[in-house]
């Protein structure tokens, strides 16, 4: 797409905003209501792309909630090539996304409470019309400047998986694990209390609902402009503890009750996950230091004939290793996020006694992890540790 081009000779492209290889962003101007728009346009890839595209396009345009994208129109276009391209008008959106900034550091407790609060209300909506993200992630949150204060806007609802071929299952269980990754990256490392545990729960088997955290998460007064404090500020020390500071929010009484139940089943494992918040940056390679280095991950076989206890119980040493590596900065949150879904998947598989090709499966993680250090989003220490430990499902 160029700028100056009209699509249906109504929607003029004025700015590309963001072109991340499957999707184009365009900054439009809606010539027939005189009001500025996003377009956003599907790279040409097949029709089962383009049609899923535009399927979720569909329902996501029949979702209505405060804290969702509003979606205007879709229809399709030509490239340059001659090849049809799906693409999608919605609002205009002036902010920062979540990731920017939390790149400026953590949220105080209460603005994490409000923002995931509204963000666990927009998933709340689109799961009751049976429709699920797909690509839930810091960047898909736009925080604006409301009527009222700042305001939550989930972006890509219903195409995420879709657009970004994302390693998410694209269940409901995906998007409430994506939004327990979320709420643990607004807080200050190590933080303790109500909303760290709430992230562990997100993230562990017996996860609520997108509804129920809404309820846990739900505000009595707008969210504090603080959330869009300068760099280099910070508020007060005990609103960076991750429990909620008085006076008490008629939420707080649900979340305390909460933090009891999750105590237990909630691995320490898993709450080191999720306490450390990490921007989505490449990893850098380790300093060169005279120690010596690790020894070398044996040479990866796919196991032939592995029992599933067997297989479970390394997985379960797995997921210790990338809570540890996330908290170190060693793996990036998307990496972080990539690896648990597929560990939980196929753990999923195996307790519902359901026919697994558990050699092929254990070969495309290994794959997955080569892939992920190639590209730097881990460090080569912690992928030769995830890779030894699939080494002994060998047989």
């Amino acid at each position: 797409m160029e700028s100056g081009l009209r699509l249906t000779e109504r929607y003029r492209l004025v700015e590309r905003l963001d072109d991340g290889g499957t999707m184009e962003v365009w900054r439009a101007w809606d010539e027939l209501l005189g009001r500025p728009v996003a377009v956003k346009v599907l790279a040409p890839a097949g029709t089962g792309p383009q049609r899923g595209f535009r399927r979720g396009v569909n329902r996501a345009a029949a979702l209505s909630h405060a804290a969702l994208e509003t979606v205007f129109d879709s229809d399709q276009t030509r490239d340059a090539s001659g090849r049809l391209a799906s693409f999608v008008v919605t609002e205009f959106l002036v902010g920062d996304t979540l990731t920017d900034r939390l790149r400026r550091g953590p949220l105080a407790v209460p603005e994490a409470a409000s923002v995931c609060g509204q963000i666990a209300g927009a998933l709340e909506a689109a799961h009751a019309a049976g429709v699920t993200h797909g690509d839930l992630k810091p960047d898909r949150v736009v925080l604006v400047h409301g009527d009222t204060g700042l305001d939550v806007k989930v972006v890509d609802t219903g195409i995420g998986g879709v657009v970004r071929a994302s390693a998410s299952d694209g269940t409901e269980a995906a998007d409430v694990r994506a939004l327990g990754v979320i709420i643990a990256a607004c807080l200050a490392p190590g933080a303790s209390g109500e909303l760290s545990a709430l992230a562990a729960r997100c993230m562990g088997r017996d996860a609520p609902s997108a509804a129920e955290v809404a309820a846990l998460l739900a505000r009595d007064e707008g969210p504090p402009n603080a959330v869009f404090a300068a760099p280099g500020t910070a508020p007060p020390d005990d609103h960076r503890t991750g429990t909620l500071p008085p006076p008490p929010r008629r939420g707080n009484a649900r979340l305390a009750a909460l933090a009891l139940v999750v105590a237990i089943p909630v691995t320490a494992a898993a709450a080191v996950l999720l306490s450390a918040p990490r921007s989505p940056v490449a990893v850098p390679a380790p300093a060169r230091t005279s120690a010596a280095p690790p020894a070398p991950a044996p040479t990866f076989r796919p196991p032939q004939s592995a029992t599933a206890p067997r297989v479970t119980e390394a997985l379960g040493r797995l997921r210790p290793i990338v809570s540890r590596g996330y908290a170190a900065g060693e793996i990036r949150s998307d990496v972080a996020i990539d690896l648990d879904n597929v560990i939980t998947n196929l753990e999923n598989d195996l307790t519902a006694d359901r026919n697994v090709d558990v050699g092929g499966r254990i070969a495309e993680l290994h794959d997955k992890i080569v892939t992920r250090r190639r590209e730097r989003g881990l460090s080569p220490g912690l992928a030769d540790e995830l890779n030894r430990v699939l080494a002994t499902v060998q047989t």
